[in-house]
């Protein structure tokens, strides 16, 4: 694969650039070229230290496939994270023609985690199905289950007898509040992977010992037992709601209370069927003086008998299993994005390092930067 240099933007070709959630998490946003047809996949914001940072859309604008923010006919949305959507506004700013796609599911997270400025791309939504096919100029689009959290879609794109598959955020196993993911039966040829786990050997997932979320019930479980509130403050609303179902199943006896934030994100669940609430749940309209289980977006208040609690985790698949997976599909060309390098650990077993020693795969991987063209 090399770096894409000045092409015929209405030729066959394919080019792919990064402008946000490249080897990093956080502003996830994929601008592919398919001939004629200009695409984004996804468009998240990210944070640093509090400070809010966006897709590098002007980037587009230095390249050759682009003159004008309006030639991005249509931008495919995987799920409602916010690293993956909260800079849809923005974009609509930039191309108030743009075409959203996104499942209703989506659509409904979306809507309540983005409040006031979801009526600013409320009327280029379109809402679409799993294994629903959308006909474009040589390309069609499809839609297939991603699991990792409701309404997540994978999308998989043919492209002039090329099979694209972007997967968005997914899971190889069923959560608390959805299946797996179900992959096309098609071969791939190029797959754009979201890998968050691609370079970290030693992460494991909830189920395996040690990980992140049974850590959060462990400490959970003591501040109860100990007579303290446990105060879990969570980032992303939408795994506030999949905190509250474990909690539920693994500390039936804790009483839980919840968010005006979180809670909008509770009856949208509820309105689709999924679920959520039981007897000890509770929405939060003061601070209880009893043991329990507080979930909010807000930093914690000082008070005595509190335990604080990092409310975030992971939903991915660990190392081990994006192994499997990228070892299941076999695509000829793997663009590894969302994939931050390991801090904790010099590792010497990546994903590219362990499938290239594996004598059944056909596959090449690309690690892009942001704002670094391919040809694909």
């Amino acid at each position: 694969m090399i770096a894409a240099g000045v092409i015929d933007v209405n030729g066959g070709k394919i080019i792919f650039m990064a402008l946000g959630g490249a080897q990093e998490v956080g502003a996830s946003c994929y601008f592919l070229k398919l001939g004629e047809n200009n695409l984004l996949l996804d468009c998240g914001c990210g944070s640093t230290r509090g400070i809010r940072f966006a897709p590098q859309f002007s980037a587009l604008l230095g390249t050759p496939y682009l003159q004008d923010f309006h030639q991005v006919s249509h931008v495919i949305l995987s799920h409602a994270h916010l690293d993956h959507s909260a800079a849809l506004p923005d974009f609509v700013e930039l191309n108030e023609r743009a075409a959203l796609y996104m499942t209703d599911l989506t659509r409904e997270i979306l809507s309540a985690q983005l409040e006031e400025r979801f009526a600013s791309i409320e009327g280029n939504i379109s809402s679409v199905a799993f294994l629903q096919k959308i006909p474009l100029p040589h390309l069609s689009i499809s839609f297939h289950q991603a699991g990792h959290i409701p309404g997540a879609m994978m999308t998989l794109i043919n492209f002039r007898g090329k099979n694209i598959l972007y997967t968005g955020d997914y899971s190889t196993f069923p959560t608390q509040l959805v299946g797996s993911a179900l992959l096309p039966a098609e071969k791939i040829d190029i797959m754009i992977l979201c890998g968050l786990h691609a370079r970290h050997p030693y992460y494991r997932r909830f189920g395996e010992s040690d990980s992140a979320l049974k850590k959060i019930l462990r400490k959970i479980y003591y501040a109860l037992r100990w007579g303290k509130t446990a105060y879990c403050r969570v980032t992303q609303i939408s795994k506030g709601v999949e905190l509250i179902t474990l909690i539920n199943k693994f500390l039936p006896g804790a009483e839980v209370f919840i968010d005006e934030r979180v809670m909008k994100i509770v009856h949208r669940f509820e309105n689709v069927h999924i679920p959520i609430m039981r007897e000890q749940d509770h929405p939060l309209k003061f601070f209880p003086r009893k043991p329990c289980v507080i979930l909010s977006t807000m930093p914690p208040p000082v008070r005595a008998h509190m335990e604080i609690l990092n409310g975030d985790f992971s939903l991915h698949d660990d190392f081990a299993t994006t192994v499997e997976f990228v070892r299941r599909v076999n695509p000829k060309t793997c663009v590894v994005v969302h994939s931050p390098p390991d801090k904790l650990y010099n590792a010497s077993a990546t994903l590219e390092q362990v499938l290239m020693n594996d004598p059944d795969s056909r596959t090449s991987f690309i690690f892009p930067q942001t704002c670094e063209p391919f040809e694909l």
